[in-house]
């Protein structure tokens, strides 16, 4: 997994996850987080481990930083962490079902393929932060940072 490809499919995955916690976004802290969190997971994906244990970490990790700095409810969170890794893994099954509709790319010759396995992750990770975009435009946000308490809360689009 390429870290960068890793950070923005991370954040994507954050942005999700918040939107479904209907938490207000702010970027800085949540890049901040996505990149922390996407680190982590490739050296704990590099570890001569169980394979995939890197996707539980994952959750974990997002789960809590989610828990430790909004005032979120602790179900609600864990039920979005969990439907935006589901979001993940359809956006790739899909990509996946496309790219060897075209022919761009053979089941055998997936991951050897470098290029167009990290072409068709970047193209998931983008998807996955507009799909988070378009979402909190329907699900406003009731939730707030920890820190923003009592301070005035705006739902602008590039909050």
């Amino acid at each position: 997994m390429n870290y960068v490809q890793g950070l923005i499919e991370i954040l994507g995955s954050i942005l999700l996850a918040l939107v479904f916690s209907r938490v207000k976004i702010i970027w800085g802290r949540t890049t901040v987080a996505a990149a922390v969190i996407a680190a982590m997971m490739l050296l704990i994906r590099h570890l001569p481990i169980v394979f995939g244990i890197h996707i539980a970490a994952g959750v974990l990790m997002i789960f809590l930083f989610i828990v430790w700095s909004t005032n979120a409810n602790k179900s609600l969170v864990f039920l979005a962490v969990f439907a935006s890794f589901f979001c993940l893994a359809t956006i790739e099954f899909c990509l996946n079902q496309v790219f060897m509709y075209l022919n761009v790319l053979q089941i055998d010759d997936a991951t050897r393929n470098s290029k167009i396995w990290l072409i068709m992750g970047y193209v998931q990770a983008v998807l996955m932060v507009v799909l988070a975009l378009l979402l909190r435009m329907v699900l406003k946000p009731v939730n707030y940072w920890k820190s923003e308490v009592g301070k005035a809360k705006d739902n602008t689009l590039l909050s």
